[in-house]
């Protein structure tokens, strides 16, 4: 009859692993916390400020990316800007005047004969008065081609927007913005209703969702727009253009799109025979809003530096607490280390102390961050949003505090002395 083999010390030891760590590390640990309650919750509460500070600070991170891809997504991906140069009229007062020499024909010729472009819309400008029945508005009028609603990306609330037979044969039709809808016709929609523009009736046919404010400044939403051969002929008298817009089929392309744009124009304009400088400045709409974006960041360092400066004080705070403990606990550690305990256990001991002092300081400052993005979402002007940025690493920032500030009085509890530090006081 054969007998089983005694398990090997291998064997003996693997199942109590576990519970061996937790009674010789974590659960001195948690005990020792809770007997200074007091003192951890000082401590817990320095890291809390530290990590809530983090957690709004990714949200404020991620609230301004998301801002600045919406806002390019409303201005037009790729999209660049030709507009009519000007030249100084009256130095001492600073008058100027418009250059008349970008045409449509310009706008053809780009269209035609440079790469990488996927849609041009040439654009022009005026201010006129509107008027419904009894109301009266001065607004803008923009005069284009169907191209612009894509380039600009212009969604409608309602009806359509101007097509090709509205340009070729000059009809007086409008699509009017959010702002005119609300200001003249009490938000109704008044598609099919006759507007009044200086003197000229057209009708609408339909109506922008709103926009707000583009970079450059200008409100889009008071805005007519008409075709333009319609703005040339039968309302502004003008052959000349204001600006075009260009977009370019990708991000890449931008840069060899814009050379090619200023070395045609300038060659149709005659200006290389002469030397002359550009009758026209060409604006990069995704670069004007790189440079907002990188205006913003000195507001995100600014909160960046005191998020820092607030768990640098929690880190510190811990690493003052950890140390008060050691210098208590002498005659505990000696005793431990007496009856034999190895250092390695007292090391993991505090450093498990400092470690769950910066846990739970950790999630009472998601609490607390949590809490502040989501009243800040609701009843601010900020753009914060909620990813799991937010989360993860301010409660690993908090982990890593607590191992590096809760490292050396681990290590200094880990080297004392047994009999000296169960002679201490």
């Amino acid at each position: 009859m054969s007998h089983p083999s005694p398990p090997s010390r291998r064997d003996r030891t693997r199942p109590a692993a576990t519970g061996f760590l937790w009674r010789r590390t974590f659960k001195p640990a948690a005990v020792a916390i809770w007997r200074a309650r007091g003192r951890t919750l000082l401590s817990i509460s320095g890291m809390a400020i530290g990590v809530a500070a983090v957690a709004l600070l990714v949200a404020l991170g991620a609230g301004a990316e998301r801002a600045f891809q919406a806002t390019l997504e409303q201005q037009g991906r790729n999209l660049l800007v030709i507009n009519a140069g000007r030249i100084e009229t009256d130095a001492l007062r600073g008058s100027s005047q418009q250059f008349r020499t970008l045409e449509l024909a310009d706008e053809r010729a780009l269209r035609q004969q440079i790469n990488d472009i996927e849609r041009t819309a040439p654009i022009v400008l005026g201010s006129r008065a509107a008027r419904f029945g009894s109301q009266l508005l001065t607004t803008s009028v923009v005069g284009s081609t169907p191209d612009l609603q894509r380039a600009k990306n212009y969604p409608l609330v309602a009806g359509r927007f101007i097509d090709e037979l509205d340009v070729t044969h000059s009809l007086r039709v409008a699509v009017v913005g959010a702002f005119i809808t609300r200001e003249l016709f009490s938000g109704e929609w008044p598609i099919g209703e006759e507007l009044s523009l200086g003197g000229v009736p057209f009708t609408i046919i339909g109506l922008l969702k709103a926009k707000g404010t583009s970079p450059d400044g200008s409100f889009e939403d008071d805005q007519i727009i008409i075709p333009i051969s319609t703005a040339q002929r039968r309302l502004l008298d003008i052959d000349h253009l204001d600006r075009i817009f260009v977009q370019a089929a990708s991000q890449a392309a931008l840069g060899r799109v814009e050379h090619d744009l200023r070395t045609l124009l300038r060659a149709r304009h005659g200006l290389d025979l002469t030397d002359a400088a550009d009758d026209f400045v060409i604006r990069d709409q995704t670069r004007l809003l790189n440079a907002q974006r990188q205006t913003g960041g000195a507001f995100s360092r600014l909160i960046a530096g005191l998020a820092a400066l607030a768990l640098g004080l929690g880190g510190v705070g811990l690493l003052a607490v950890s140390l008060l403990s050691v210098r208590e606990r002498f005659g505990e550690i000696g005793l431990r280390l007496a009856v034999g305990a190895r250092r390695r256990d007292i090391l993991l001991q505090f450093l498990s102390e400092s470690v769950l002092t910066a846990a739970l300081g950790g999630l009472a400052g998601l609490a607390l961050g949590l809490t502040a993005i989501l009243l800040g979402e609701n009843l601010s002007r900020w753009d914060l949003v909620l990813t799991w940025r937010s989360v993860v690493i301010p409660f690993g920032v908090s982990l890593a505090i607590a191992v590096v500030f809760g490292a050396y009085p681990a290590l200094r509890a880990a080297r004392l002395d047994p009999i000296a530090a169960l002679q201490s006081p």
